[in-house]
C-alpha cells in the first residue's frame, strides 16, 4: 500500500488516498473513480510530497514497512473487536443511524462507489478502511 496526498483541482480540499501502487493510482483516476470528499469532482491530483530517500541498508525499510503493516493489523483487531459487522447493508445501517432510525453505533461494512457517493451526499461520515475483510455473513 501506497499513502498519496490529493488536492482537489475545484475546490483545493487536501485528502489521502490508499491504493496499491501509482500505477493503480493513474487508473482510478482514468475511470473516474477517485473524487474529491468536499465537492465531489472527479478533477484529483497528487500533490507535492516529501520524497522517501533510502540509506544504503533496507533495514529502516523493512522496519517501516512491518510497522505500517503492524498498526494496519492493529486498527482492523480493534475494529472487529468494537465495531458491528453488517456487511452489505452498510449504507442502510449508516442511514438508519444517522436519522435516528436505530441505536448509534460504530458499524463498518461494505459499499459500492454509488452507495459511498449516496451517504457522502447526505453527509454521513464515513472512511475507508485500509484492509481486506474476511468476515462473512451467513
Amino acid at each position: 500500500m501506497i499513502v498519496f496526498n490529493l488536492e482537489c483541482k475545484i475546490c483545493s480540499a487536501s485528502f489521502e488516498g490508499w491504493f496499491d501502487n501509482s500505477s493503480e493510482f493513474e487508473k482510478q483516476k482514468k475511470e473516474k473513480l477517485i473524487s474529491c470528499p468536499s465537492c465531489n469532482s472527479d478533477s484529483v491530483k497528487k500533490s507535492l510530497v516529501a520524497p522517501n530517500l533510502s540509506k544504503k541498508s533496507n533495514a529502516k525499510k523493512t522496519k517501516i514497512k512491518k510497522t505500517i503493516a503492524s498498526n494496519i493489523s492493529k486498527y482492523k483487531k480493534i475494529i472487529e473487536d468494537n465495531f458491528d459487522y453488517v456487511g452489505d447493508n452498510f449504507t442502510e445501517e449508516a442511514k438508519k443511524i444517522k436519522y435516528g432510525e436505530i441505536e448509534d453505533r460504530p458499524i463498518y461494512g461494505e459499499a459500492t462507489l454509488e452507495q459511498t457517493k449516496e451517504l457522502i451526499d447526505e453527509e454521513i461520515n464515513i472512511v475507508p478502511l485500509p484492509f481486506n475483510n474476511n468476515k462473512k455473513i451467513n
